[in-house]
């Protein structure tokens, strides 16, 4: 871009975003802004102002709703709002419209309005952006009244499908809850723990937090997977780290004694390694009890019957 159509460029950009948003920046910090270059992680892309406008602005926006720039903004929110809507409204690019529905459904930046969201979710998922598809979808799972969606369970099971198979960690999550209640789809609480697990494995996993307590339950209660009070713990603590509440307020009963109740129970089976313990005498007593014995349970079943006084040892977790 030639020096006259950069200055014209920059003078354009600050007054519309001190108009809009309130937003006072100096023409050298605007200048600065509009010479940023963006690197797209999946193609490796090298996006600027003069080649891909929409493109940029989309990528200003996360950058600035992110606050990875170092700007004397009083309102981030409004200016990143404001930037994906030059991207989308402006220069039509789908990777604006998705983060301007968000802004608009959580009133990030702009007064919260659920209609405009999905206006742009669906822009957005006509143009084959996925994560807005997984986001319609889970709309129309539920039907949203304050956007004026209606419940349509075939619509929205058929984009979040699109979105998983698209790779998308959040469609996978939300594919793996119907399969779990059973909503638009058979129950099969099996493919719901195996798309869970799937999903654990990603590196790039976006959640994280809620599959892990999911999948903590499954192992509670032997949900779709041989029941493994170790497991849940295991994936209840790691979502309570992760600041999920329900897994904060839950973690003492995943940790408790298989045999007495008491919390924190430290011990588990040495043999099957899936129940808990307080200590040996638990243990012993859970494994020769009347009702339902976990020598009946245990991994090494065959092996242990044969041992009667006291089962397996314990070890520390």
């Amino acid at each position: 871009m030639d020096p006259e159509a950069r200055r014209r460029a920059c003078v354009a950009f600050r007054v519309k975003l001190s108009r809009d948003t309130g937003a006072n920046l100096t023409a050298a910090a605007c200048e600065e802004l509009l010479g940023l270059t963006y690197k797209i992680a999946e193609s490796g892309e090298e996006v600027t102002l003069q080649g891909n406008p929409g493109r940029f602005y989309a990528s200003l926006g996360e950058a600035i709703m992110a606050r990875t720039l170092p700007l004397p903004l009083l309102d981030h929110e409004k200016v990143a709002w404001w930037c994906y809507r030059e991207a989308a409204e402006v220069h039509m690019h789908p990777g604006g419209m998705g983060p301007l529905g968000d802004c608009y459904r959580r009133g990030q930046g702009v007064t919260e309005d659920p209609a405009q969201a999905v206006a742009w979710y669906q822009k957005a998922a006509d143009l084959g952006v996925t994560a807005a598809k997984a986001t319609l979808g889970a709309m129309l799972l539920n039907g949203d009244a304050r956007a004026g969606i209606a419940k349509d369970t075939a619509r929205g099971l058929a984009l979040v499908r699109q979105a998983a198979a698209e790779g998308y960690s959040p469609a996978l999550q939300l594919l793996a809850r119907c399969y779990l209640k059973g909503e638009g789809v058979a129950k099969d609480a099996v493919r719901a723990v195996t798309l869970l697990l799937e999903l654990m494995s990603r590196e790039d996993n976006e959640a994280t937090v809620d599959g892990q307590f999911l999948l903590a339950a499954c192992y509670a209660t032997g949900d779709g997977v041989e029941a493994d009070t170790v497991q849940a713990a295991l994936w209840c603590q790691k979502a309570a780290a992760g600041g999920d509440a329900h897994a904060i307020e839950l973690l003492p009963l995943f940790r408790r004694c298989n045999f007495c109740g008491t919390t924190p129970a430290r011990k588990h089976c040495e043999r099957c390694r899936k129940v808990r313990y307080c200590n040996i005498t638990c243990q012993a007593a859970h494994w020769n009890r009347e009702s339902d014995p976990h020598k009946g349970h245990c991994r090494r079943a065959g092996e242990a019957s044969q041992q009667e006084a006291g089962g397996a040892s314990t070890s520390a977790q």
